[in-house]
């Protein structure tokens, strides 16, 4: 054995003198590129199979109102060491901005100091893209084949003009909360989760005693805000009339929302509010909240609102999908500075904070291992804007992982995940002119809730309203960009 072992050995040695003695000829050969070239692509432009934004050390700093503190480690701050550990090429530093009621004037004093953020969240795009503090990142939303597996009722928010300048983060809901104790109590059989919008009335209209001043249905927001899109889901593919080119109060859907409000009204089982005086007659605090102390059966509210509450309440609940299976929300949305030196990397940290597969799999897996305490305090219960499918092990590793079946059964149910994809979504954040049609449309849906007018009566005045303030929105966007 050890003269074979010896025999080889002579033979390395005497194959390491030829080719360390080899010809001047061979000697001047180059070197043979180990890396096999591949078709360049707009990611790998060198083609050497490396996106060429993996292939340098780079240094990035990422700005949330979610995470105003280093010393307090927050979820943004946890996905982003995730995201390090995916790419050790790249370092990100979290840079603190401060709050959200705070947040465009600090962002605005950044960029006076050539300071800002690589990737950052913005608050209004009719905000930041006056400035020219947001990058065009058009094409690497295009170009990038995991966009296909964002829902298409968000798919085309960020846009101005044509080109995008941000991308919704995560859908945040609306919860339909069910006061099962008060169904109970009215004999009333438990819904499924895949109920309509004429159970959700009926429901509400056997709930309401005005011995007991119980109400069916508390808020009326639900009927100007989606259930025109429950009517008539191609017309009205976002809420709030938008049809992504104009708002329009004047169809014969949104007609049909307003009356069905005005009805419930005044048959008493809808209510919007109720005034201090009431509410001392009734239930002897004037500032007691009906909806929290089991005085109604159900309703609708942000999950950013009614998380603070869901603690206290003395009666059961679940938390539902949207009847008729369309639900509402709204997004946040972040960008990435034109003053970057890196957008390629900035563009793909932008993507694991949104609506990256594993990004996304890997806000869930924290929410897991933390519980109610993390995703319930400044998070706001967020959903995916994206669906991968399942994975060769029949899992969906986004959906299947979504924790907050601890707080209330339905927000886990397959129901509430459709509902949420074909949401008519609340676009104020993306969208030039929503808060203007908003402020102007509201003095008439003001009119309208304290009972001196119907919608009928001011539905032209409303549309003539949002058209003028929609115009006038872009007009002016159109000036600041020339």
């Amino acid at each position: 054995m050890k003269k074979i072992l010896y025999s080889m050995l002579a033979l390395l040695g005497i194959a390491g003198l030829v080719s360390c003695g080899g010809t001047e000829e061979s000697s001047k050969k180059p070197a043979q590129s180990s890396q096999k070239q591949v078709e360049p692509t707009f990611w790998d432009a060198d083609g050497n199979g490396i996106e060429d934004w993996q292939e340098e050390e780079i240094t990035l700093t990422y700005a949330s109102w979610q995470h105003c503190d280093n010393t307090v480690e927050t979820i943004e701050s946890m996905l982003v060491k995730e995201f390090m550990k995916k790419y050790p090429n790249i370092t990100v530093e979290m840079k603190i901005v401060g709050q959200d009621y705070e947040w465009d004037d600090n962002m605005l004093m950044l960029m006076e100091s050539n300071d800002l953020p690589d990737v950052f969240l913005v608050n209004r795009l009719a905000t930041f893209l006056p400035t020219g503090m947001l990058a065009d990142i058009t094409d690497y939303w295009n170009n990038d084949p995991d966009t296909q597996y964002v829902f298409d009722s968000v798919k085309d928010l960020g846009l101005y003009n044509g080109k995008r300048y941000v991308v919704p983060t995560y859908l945040y809901p609306q919860f339909w909360v069910v006061n099962l104790d008060l169904l109970e109590r009215y004999n009333v059989a438990i819904p499924e989760y895949d109920w309509t919008w004429d159970q959700m009335e009926n429901i509400a209209k056997a709930c309401t005693d005005n011995t007991l001043h119980n109400y069916g249905l508390y808020g009326v927001q639900q009927y100007f805000y989606e259930y025109c899109k429950v009517l008539d889901p191609e017309t009205h593919p976002y809420s709030y009339g938008f049809t992504g080119e104009k708002f329009d109060f004047s169809s014969i859907a949104y007609l049909s929302a307003m009356n069905r409000m005005e009805t419930a009204l005044s048959e008493g089982w809808l209510i919007n509010s109720l005034d201090e005086e009431s509410l001392t007659e009734y239930y002897g605090d004037p500032t007691a909240d009906p909806r929290y102390t089991g005085h109604v059966a159900i309703w609708r509210e942000a999950s950013w609102s009614v998380k603070n509450y869901l603690d206290s309440f003395e009666f059961e609940y679940d938390v539902y999908p949207a009847p008729s299976g369309v639900g509402m929300g709204n997004t946040d949305i972040a960008g990435v500075s034109a003053s970057c030196k890196n957008k390629a990397a900035a563009y793909q940290l932008l993507k694991w904070m949104s609506y990256s597969e594993d990004g996304v799999a890997s806000r869930y897996d924290i929410y897991a291992n933390y519980g109610t305490e993390l995703y319930g305090s400044g998070n706001n219960y967020p959903y995916p804007i994206c669906d991968y499918g399942i994975d060769g092990h029949g899992v969906n590793k986004i959906w299947d992982n979504i924790p907050y079946g601890d707080t209330a059964a339905g927000l886990v149910s397959p129901e509430y995940t459709e509902a949420l994809r074909n949401a008519a979504i609340q676009a104020n954040k993306e969208t030039i002119g929503w808060d203007e049609v908003n402020l102007a449309v509201n003095e008439y849906v003001n009119q309208i809730l304290m009972g001196e007018a119907q919608f009928a009566a001011l539905q032209s005045a409303i549309q003539s309203a949002a058209d003028t303030a929609y115009k006038k929105a872009k007009e002016d966007m159109d000036a600041a960009l020339s």
